[in-house]
C-alpha cells in the first residue's frame, strides 16, 4: 500500500513539476521566436491560452499568435482569426485595442504585405494573400486592386498568359465600375496581342475597350495596337527608327 501512495505521489509531483506557469510559457515562446522556431512558439502560446485562459498573460499571448500568424507563417487566414479572438475574448485589454485597429486596417495590411512579399520572391505566399482578400472581402474597395494585382503577378513575374486573362477577366466581370476595369481590359488584349500572338482575339478584345471606354486614356493607344496587330516593328513608321 505505502508503495502504490509512493507512486502516485511522485507522479503527481513529476505533473507538478513538467508544468510551466503562464509566465514561462511566455518566455519560452519569445526564446523559440528568436531562435526561429515558430512551431514551438506557437505550441507554448497556445498551451499558455488552454491551461490559463484567464490569467492576466492570455490577451497577450492571443495577440503575439495573431502577429506570428502574421509576419512568421504569412497566413492571413489565421492572423484574422487570432486578431478577432483578441477582440472577443480579451475585451478591453490593450491587445484587444490593438487588434481591432489591425481588423480595422486588414485589407491595407494584406495588399501592402503581398507587395512585400513579391519584392523578396514570396510568389506564391503574395498570390495567397491576394486571394485570401478578395475571397474574404469581396466588396471592399480594395479587392479590384487585390485581383489586379494577382493578374500583373502571373503576367509579369510567372510569364503564365493564359492565367493571366483568366485572372484580368474576373475584374471585367465581378468588379464592373472599377478604375482597374479598363486597365484590365486593355491587359487582355494585349496579351493575346504581345504574349500569345492571337490577332483575332487581340482584336476583338481591343475593341471591346474602345465600346466601352471610348474616352478613357488608354483609347489611343489601343488604337494604335489594332492598327499594327500582327505587323513587325519595321512596318510600322513611328516605331522603325528603334531597329536602324
Amino acid at each position: 500500500m505505502k508503495t502504490k501512495l509512493s507512486l502516485i505521489l511522485i507522479g503527481v509531483l513529476l505533473i507538478v513539476g513538467c508544468t510551466k506557469s503562464a509566465t514561462e510559457l511566455l518566455d519560452r515562446s519569445q526564446k523559440s521566436l528568436d531562435e526561429n522556431q515558430v512551431e514551438l512558439a506557437i505550441n507554448d502560446l497556445e498551451s499558455l491560452l488552454r491551461e490559463y485562459p484567464t490569467d492576466s498573460l492570455a490577451s497577450l499571448a492571443q495577440y503575439k499568435l495573431a502577429t506570428i500568424h502574421k509576419n512568421w507563417k504569412n497566413d492571413p487566414h489565421s492572423a484574422f482569426d487570432a486578431l478577432q479572438k483578441t477582440v472577443k475574448n480579451y475585451l478591453g485589454s490593450i491587445q484587444a485595442e490593438q487588434a481591432q485597429k489591425e481588423l480595422n486596417t486588414f485589407s491595407e495590411w494584406i495588399i501592402n504585405k503581398s507587395e512585400v512579399l513579391r519584392k523578396q520572391k514570396l510568389i506564391k505566399e503574395s498570390i495567397q494573400h491576394l486571394i485570401y482578400m478578395v475571397e474574404k472581402f469581396p466588396t471592399n474597395v480594395l479587392a479590384p486592386k487585390a485581383q489586379y494585382l494577382i493578374g500583373d503577378i502571373y503576367m509579369n513575374d510567372l510569364r503564365d498568359f493564359e492565367t493571366a486573362v483568366k485572372q484580368y477577366r474576373k475584374i471585367v466581370d465581378n468588379h464592373s465600375g472599377s478604375k482597374q476595369e479598363p486597365h484590365a481590359q486593355f491587359m487582355i488584349g494585349y496579351i493575346y496581342a504581345n504574349a500569345l500572338n492571337d490577332f483575332d482575339k487581340a482584336r476583338f478584345e481591343y475593341n471591346e475597350f474602345l465600346k466601352r471606354f471610348p474616352k478613357h486614356e488608354l483609347s489611343p493607344s489601343v488604337k494604335f495596337e489594332i492598327e499594327f496587330l500582327g505587323k513587325d516593328i519595321n512596318e510600322i513608321p513611328t516605331l522603325k527608327h528603334i531597329t536602324s
